[in-house]
């Protein structure tokens, strides 16, 4: 194992060994960890995880990080274009169905992976 230095501001300092054991590891518990879905407005309607090219041809976009029970936990709305209220609301309510179903699908890969490392 070796030793790693480390120097955060003004006389914070933290040390940490490191393994030389590629499976000397842990997993990071994700399972209270939002999920960022992005929205892009472009004319009178919008899309998620957009081409290129219709990110170039967008106005505006929103950020929505969404819970796995289903709470958005954040919105950032950016770019140059205003968001209608009514569209801001389904993009929104979109976001937040995509995410879920999102956290669905990971959570139910994570499991499958937990149930092979048990074999």
């Amino acid at each position: 194992s070796s030793g790693i230095n480390a120097e955060y501001g003004e006389g914070i300092e933290m040390e940490m060994e490191v393994s030389d054991d590629p499976y000397h590891v842990w997993k990071l518990d994700v399972s209270n960890c939002p999920i960022c879905i992005t929205l892009y407005q472009i004319g009178g309607g919008f899309a998620v995880d957009p081409s290129e090219e219709e990110v170039a041809c967008s106005e505006g976009f929103v950020h929505i990080g969404v819970q796995p029970n289903g709470d958005m936990s954040s919105m950032e709305k950016a770019g140059a274009g205003n968001i209608d209220p009514t569209t801001l609301l389904e993009m929104v309510e979109v976001g937040v169905r995509v995410g879920e179903e999102i956290h669905k699908q990971l959570n139910k890969q994570l499991d499958a992976e937990k149930s092979l490392a048990k074999l």
